[in-house]
């Protein structure tokens, strides 16, 4: 059993790495993830608060920069805490809300849950890292995504590369920085996600294996980056109208011929 002490120090853990928040903002109001479940919320969401916030062009724009910070919220903590602690936080659609940051608003949004209360990973590591999955994405990213696309016609394929970078930075990069539990660990439960069935995900294949490839080098000198096969549109609402380094439209400037 998990003790309160133990508790505390992964929550207050996952709060300074991972955007997880025990408060709300005195002066915003957040989002429940229920309220991304219903069609007509999501497209009131986009139009009264995303596309002002980001001065984006359109809805499908807007939602899919939303995707992006909504995956991070709804997979990072939970995946950290699943490898480096060996807890199950309970991420039911019904338990989260997303809270603005009081600076950035939605550009900073944070992830509140309604219990603190963990539950231990089972001693079956692969049927644990399968309950995992259907948590986190046949039973909550899935159904979100449903609406994003029906809302905003955000085509799928975007939504589930925006959602697979994330689990790729956290297993390949963030992870190992913090030298919690050994890199043979991380690799583990990285290769059972990337090796689950798509079923696990309610889908006909498993999306983070399908947009998992080598990376490539793209600029002399910088670090080999694993090149996106949709666009997330980034561009869109920058100023710059930079695309995202790992972007598939800028792959043939990049690439020497």
């Amino acid at each position: 059993m998990t003790s309160a002490v133990q508790m505390h120090n992964q929550f207050e853990f996952l709060q300074e790495h991972y955007r997880l928040t025990k408060s709300k903002p005195s002066d915003a109001s957040g989002l429940s993830s229920e309220d991304l479940l219903h069609t007509s919320e999501v497209i009131k969401f986009i139009d009264d608060e995303l596309i002002p916030l980001l001065n984006a062009p359109s809805r499908l724009v807007a939602a899919s920069q939303f995707s992006k910070k909504y995956a991070f919220l709804i997979t990072v903590p939970f995946f950290s805490s699943f490898t480096l602690f060996d807890q199950v936080l309970n991420i039911d659609i019904d338990q989260c809300s997303v809270q603005p940051d009081s600076k950035k608003g939605f550009k900073g949004p944070r992830l509140m849950l309604k219990s603190e209360r963990t539950s231990p990973t089972a001693t079956d590591r692969e049927g644990a890292v399968h309950n995992a999955i259907e948590k986190v994405f046949k039973n909550h990213v899935r159904l979100v995504w449903e609406r994003l696309n029906e809302a905003a016609s955000v085509p799928m394929p975007v939504l589930w590369e925006n959602t697979a970078i994330y689990i790729y930075w956290l297993y390949e990069t963030s992870l190992l920085k913090h030298d919690l539990v050994a890199q043979r660990k991380i690799q583990e439960d990285f290769d059972l996600l990337l090796e689950a069935p798509g079923e696990c995900f309610g889908l006909n294949e498993n999306p983070l294996k399908k947009f998992h490839h080598e990376k490539r080098e793209l600029l002399k000198s910088a670090p080999l980056v694993r090149v996106r096969k949709t666009c997330c549109l980034y561009y869109e609402v920058n100023e710059e109208r930079k695309f995202c380094k790992t972007c598939p439209r800028c792959l043939s400037g990049y690439t020497e011929s």
